[in-house]
């Protein structure tokens, strides 16, 4: 309950942070919860400013993805490391200017504290964006006016961390202990905390509508690759020195392994010895193994002397322009899809993928027939 109530509490906070500052962070010096807003409000960045990576990343792990749990962990990490570039240096200022009257954790809970401002800054450029279309200057101001709202409220909260009590060294076993003070009122919130608090909401919920309805709209180019649709078709010219190209249709009633990588693309490097033993091993079950080269502005010249030093036993294609890569919503590289016998889509797995995971896989595409 306590919790819920600081969940709700906590638009009223970021208001009187940014029309009274001082109180605001005196009340988090001596109450704490700034670094609990802070991570509250780094969620809302996820949903509010990003909510089509949000249903994308949750459509993947609903869907045949492999490791897409991890690009959801990777969504909110992403926001927190954004938040954790304004938080830590404001935390580490303030317990360097507190001086003998430091205290880590409550230093921690100022530094976190000043968060808010940069959350604003980076609704007011997503609203930006929204309207215009998005614009690298947009990022770039956003970030410079977030560094200089964080750095007065960092200012602030030194001086406040700076007007504690000094330590008190321990009493005489004779003294009586000093009766405890009464706790410190909260201040009242004001209409100008109110109106600031009810356009950041405001904004917040403005963003993620926009988001939500965007998402609606283009469902299709959200939803990841499904298990049971079927593969698209694709006929694309051989890179590796040998001629012709690698028709999908001509492999039709195979298992087919396709290989979506690159040439810098260190972890699609590493999966090379293991799709080699695995396509040695799979072949003679009728398992055909594709590699699909992703480089953009590489030169098949580049891409054959690569393929040189790191030979591959089964066909390599390009994909010059993506196109292929959009047809299977390739994201990320290296990028597996096993199709079955019939053409349909058994699965896909994203990064390094264990030998014994594709082994399985394989595995029940080949028992399952055609």
């Amino acid at each position: 309950m306590d919790s819920i109530r600081a969940l709700l509490g906590l638009p009223a906070r970021v208001g009187r942070l940014l029309t009274a500052p001082d109180a605001a962070l005196a009340d988090v010096d001596a109450e704490g919860g700034g670094l609990r807003d802070a991570l509250a409000l780094v969620v809302a960045a996820v949903v509010a400013f990003r909510l089509p990576e949000l249903v994308h990343a949750v459509l993947m792990v609903a869907g045949p993805t492999s490791g897409a749990l991890m690009r959801l962990v990777a969504l909110f990490g992403d926001e927190a490391r954004h938040a954790a570039w304004f938080v830590l240096p404001a935390a580490v200022v303030v317990t360097a200017v507190a001086g003998d009257r430091r205290d880590a954790g409550r230093d921690l809970d100022l530094g976190a504290a000043c968060y808010p401002a940069a959350f604003a800054a980076g609704g007011l450029e997503r609203a930006l964006s929204a309207l215009t279309g998005p614009h690298p200057f947009y990022r770039s101001a956003a970030d410079a006016v977030a560094a200089v709202a964080v750095a007065f409220l960092v200012w602030r909260a030194t001086r406040i961390a700076r007007a504690r009590p000094p330590a008190k060294t321990a009493s005489a076993p004779s003294e009586p202990p000093a009766p405890s003070a009464p706790p410190r009122p909260t201040t009242p919130i004001g209409k100008s905390a109110r109106v600031a608090a009810g356009a950041v909401v405001a904004l917040a919920v403005a963003l993620a509508t926009h988001g939500a309805v965007w998402s609606a709209r283009n469902m299709e180019l959200l939803r990841p690759i499904a298990r049971g649709q079927t593969a698209p078709e694709f006929s694309l010219a051989r890179v590796d020195g040998k001629p012709g190209a690698i028709d999908m249709a001509a492999l039709r009633g195979q298992v087919v392994v396709l290989d979506f990588w690159a040439t810098w693309c260190a972890p699609c490097i590493e999966m090379i010895p293991v799709l080699d033993g695995l396509q040695q091993a799979w072949a003679p079950r009728g398992v055909s193994f594709v590699g699909i080269n992703s480089d953009v502005g590489a030169t098949d010249n580049a891409i054959r002397d690569f393929l040189i030093e790191h030979p591959f036993s089964y066909p390599v294609v390009r994909d010059v322009d993506g196109d292929v890569g959009g047809l299977y919503r390739v994201e990320a590289l290296p990028s597996i899809v096993v199709i079955g016998r019939d053409g349909r889509i058994r699965g896909s797995y994203i990064g390094l993928t264990m030998r014994s995971t594709l082994e399985k896989a394989l595995r029940d595409a080949v028992d399952a027939g055609p």
